[in-house]
């Protein structure tokens, strides 16, 4: 059996085109170490209170076994097409092509919502320099902005790509590090520093708004599995893939739970949903009190850390597409690639044509931060709809392909816990209390969801009665299951 640094990969991805750091880059980007506080803690602490971090943490152990369960299976089938290929080959191409269509639309969905969160830092940026009046129109100056930024990353390669994500990483993690740090230190010295925060039973709404704030909390991590899209492409996957997954969530999830901590301390609970009632980000307000006029530092990391979202998610949602597109199961058009830059072009035209539109109709529709809040809301429905089926399918492949290496615990016990930390925020973040918010922020979310997983039904099923051929597992891969694996 070949190398994985010389097998090429199939149709004409760059093989070997990024090191351990950029993968793992990717990932950690994708979660945005900034955006976990910027973008969601106001959400979080609107709905939850000043239990933020305790919030963070419970999603990290919602994650940690999907995750793990990522890194088992990718270790055993590198693919670009993530839990498409997987489902497709250890359960059926059938539920693979089914899932790999919600996967693509989380990846799709991921992508509109990033220039909706970079148009409010836009907004809040021409406000710091310039003391103008922003609104609706300057902020899809900034959805238009970051659109036209990232398509020259996008486009000339992945290498661009990861190469822009670790520069952008590292000055996020700084920055909101010494910001929460300063907050810190101030509630120390004057006596004020307390633990509660830490407390789940002290959230504001109880149960309800605990589960409420993990919906943007599991937000945070959605991420994590974007590094698996990028595997034909990355040097070594099959060692450096799963290490990547696992270590990301972990990491980032303590950083969010340790600097959440320092602006939980800084607004009281009720405050935090007042803000966002009246479109002002609290974490905006808290670096002004702080750091006041050097608050302008955090909003130029938010906008920094935004770009960066904005360009992996469009790396992940394309390599799904291409993957799906290259087996037939998508239509060929997404599975071609550019000649000279061999990444996936079409797919990328797709996405950003229906990013502008939406962020257009939407923006004008619900306000400002409403899209973003309905947007994230659909986001997580899809990711942990995917991950209960790749929790399952990492059981059902080391059982039937694997049975001497399957272990009860790794690929039985994990898997199961990742399907229930999965199924429960699912049942509790998207049942009857986000259907009781009402038709703006509940009911159209859960109505658009329903639509999407019954159209990519219907689609699987039509696909299964007029193509047949294309859900079948590729022939050439049946003796890789087969075979053991080497590192």
């Amino acid at each position: 059996m070949t190398s994985d640094s010389q097998r090429e990969a199939p149709e004409g991805l760059k093989a070997g085109a990024l090191s351990a750091l950029g993968t793992a880059a990717l990932g950690a980007v994708m979660m945005a170490p900034a955006l976990g506080i910027y973008a969601n803690l106001g959400l979080i602490s609107a709905d939850s209170g000043e239990v933020a971090p305790a919030v963070f943490l419970l999603a990290l152990l919602c994650t940690l076994p999907t995750a793990v369960s990522y890194a088992l299976i990718a270790r055993e089938l590198p693919s670009a097409g993530s839990a498409y290929s997987w489902l497709s080959e250890s359960i059926s191409p059938l539920i693979g092509t089914w899932v790999g269509l919600l996967l693509v639309a989380t990846y799709f969905l991921a992508v509109i919502l990033q220039p909706m969160l970079f148009g409010l830092f836009f907004n809040e940026l021409l406000t710091a320099l310039f003391q103008v009046q922003t609104g609706y129109g300057t902020w899809m100056l900034g959805v238009v902005i970051s659109t036209l930024l990232v398509t020259l990353l996008a486009y000339p390669g992945i290498q661009i790509s990861a190469k822009a994500s670790i520069a952008l990483m590292i000055v996020e993690l700084a920055v909101v590090l010494a910001l929460s740090c300063t907050i810190l230190t101030s509630h120390w010295l004057h006596g004020e520093l307390r633990f509660t925060p830490l407390n789940p039973a002290r959230a504001l709404h109880g149960f309800h708004g605990l589960f409420a704030g993990l919906v943007f909390a599991l937000l945070s991590f959605v991420g994590f599995g974007v590094i698996t899209t990028a595997a034909e492409e990355t040097h070594s996957p099959r060692s450096i893939i799963p290490r990547s997954v696992v270590l990301g969530c972990v990491l980032l999830g303590v950083f969010w739970a340790f600097t959440s901590w320092g602006f939980s301390l800084a607004l009281e609970p009720r405050q935090w949903a007042d803000y966002v009632t009246k479109g002002i980000n609290p974490v905006a307000v808290v670096a002004r009190l702080y750091w006041r006029s050097a608050y302008i530092v955090v909003v130029l990391t938010a906008i920094t850390a935004v770009l960066g979202v904005y360009l992996v998610s469009i790396v992940g949602y394309a390599r799904v597409a291409y993957a799906m597109g290259r087996d037939g199961t998508l239509p060929e058009y997404l599975g071609r690639i550019h000649p000279k830059y061999q990444v996936p072009w079409n797919a990328q035209h797709i996405v950003l044509i229906a990013t502008l539109v939406s962020a257009t109709l939407w923006g004008r529709w619900l306000g400002l931060y409403l899209s973003y809040d309905w947007w994230g809301t659909a986001v997580v429905f899809f990711s942990m709809v995917s991950n209960i089926f790749v929790n399952v399918g990492c059981a059902v492949f080391f059982y039937r392909f694997r049975r001497r290496q399957f272990s009860r615990w790794w690929h039985g016990l994990v898997p199961f816990l990742g399907s229930i930390s999965s199924f429960l925020p699912l049942y509790y973040s998207f049942g009857p209390d986000l259907w009781a918010a009402g038709w703006k922020k509940g009911q159209s979310v859960i109505l658009f969801c329903i639509s999407i997983v019954v159209a990519s039904s219907l689609y699987t099923i039509v696909l299964s009665r007029l193509k047949p051929e294309v859900l079948r597992p590729p022939s050439e891969r049946i003796e890789l299951w087969k075979s053991p694996t080497s590192s």
